[in-house]
């Protein structure tokens, strides 16, 4: 059952009688989704189920308004097509949204229909740039950004040098290479390799630091993958928290829309899509401005630190007094234990990287990711034995 602009007009009047305040910090049932007609209206969909938007080309225009130092325009972006224009998802904001972008609660119903106007426009504008992100069997969402980048969350992405395959609005599928990570904010860098002489679309930048609790923003992804007669599928919702390495919204997500991208509504690309919380009200998502500082390191290929709650283990201690990665403990039941090794194997390659010393061996695992099976080469007196661990995840 849809509920369509008179549920908004009913909820506009009990604001303006004073039978309903809108607590800024508090989910609302309002404009959590949004369904974008062919006819291109918008309606408040139920709250249960996915929200599916047509994939109509949306009009999409590029912006006569003057770029803003963005973030990533501050992260030595030298060379890329940030500096030559805007991107293609900005959108003018309506001038009866200047209290409202603030993160003021709409107080009428000009204002009220003035939002429903405006992120229905930003909906439409992100459709081109929003991507489904494959590795193997495991899908994720990313963003187009300017000389064919794409962002995406680190646990989408896995493994910088690895390929994966980008696919476009239209079901285009590209291929792709995982370049940098900041596994600590869960900040991932792709680089489509092979456009198939397309001239890619890409988002406008916008900055993260100014956020306020209360301002609205617009969610996209593709849960469940790309999906032929659906566009990607667009949330609405609101900041709750903002920190240097984390934004906290409403936005509800589910499976598959990691990566996404998350837009002000200017249309501007603010955020990415990283944690699904317990509830609707505390999902996670990584700061554009976290790409900037990092900007560099990321294209490079570089990866550091450990994603939050996704810290890998393969269950061993190192034998005190030995130089060499000699296991002087292996836990009961642990990764190790299951793929057959034992207290006293000496460990000298882990996937594919030799390994001299336990330190060596414990950088090795952390460049791994929970799930991930890889092959390790130890000596067990006069034999070489290969094992194939999975990785498991270090709950402490």
């Amino acid at each position: 059952m849809r509920m369509t602009l008179v549920f908004m007009i009913k909820c506009c009047l009990a604001v303006i009688c004073g039978v309903v305040s809108i607590d800024p910090l508090q989910p609302m049932a309002l404009a959590q989704e949004l369904v974008l007609p062919l006819g291109g209206s918008i309606e408040i969909a139920p709250s249960a189920g996915p929200v599916i938007v047509p994939p109509s080309a949306p009009q999409v225009r590029r912006s006569a308004k003057p770029v803003e130092s963005s973030a990533l325009e501050k992260a030595s972006l030298e060379k890329t097509a940030v500096e030559k224009t805007d991107g293609q998802t900005y959108v003018d904001l309506d001038r009866a949204l200047q209290n409202v972008y603030t993160g003021v609660p709409p107080q009428s119903l000009k204002e009220l229909k003035a939002l429903e106007a405006q992120q229905s426009k930003v909906a439409a504008a992100t459709q081109l740039v929003t991507v489904n992100v494959r590795q193997g069997p495991a899908q994720g969402s990313g963003v187009l950004i300017s000389d064919n980048y794409v962002l995406t969350a680190a646990h989408v992405g896995g493994k910088p040098g690895r390929p994966a395959t980008v696919v476009l609005s239209d079901g285009t599928e590209l291929r792709a290479e995982v370049l940098g990570m900041n596994r600590n904010v869960d900040a991932g860098l792709l680089k489509i390799v092979d456009t198939r002489g397309k001239v890619l679309p890409f988002a406008t930048l916008g900055k993260s630091a100014p956020l306020k609790a209360g301002q609205w923003v617009i969610g996209a992804g593709h849960p469940g993958g790309w999906q032929s007669g659906r566009g990607a599928v667009i949330r609405v919702g609101r900041v709750l928290n903002v920190m240097t390495d984390t934004l906290i919204t409403d936005v509800a997500l589910i499976g598959g829309d990691s990566g996404g991208p998350l837009f002000n509504l200017r249309g501007e690309l603010i955020g990415i899509h990283s944690r699904i919380g317990t509830d609707i009200s505390d999902n996670m998502h990584v700061p554009i401005d976290t790409f900037a500082a990092d900007w560099k390191k990321l294209q490079k290929g570089e990866a550091w630190g450990v994603l939050p709650g996704y810290k890998p283990k393969i269950g061993v201690g190192m034998k005190d007094g030995e130089a060499r990665a000699v296991l002087g403990d292996v836990e009961v039941r642990g990764p190790a234990y299951q793929a057959g090794l034992q207290v006293g194997d000496i460990v000298i390659k882990f996937d594919g990287q030799p390994i001299a010393t336990f330190e060596d061996l414990q950088n090795a695992v952390r460049a791994t990711l929970p799930g991930d099976t890889v092959k390790a080469e130890v000596q067990r007196g006069d034999q070489i034995l290969r094992f194939f661990i999975r990785v498991g995840v270090d709950e402490q």
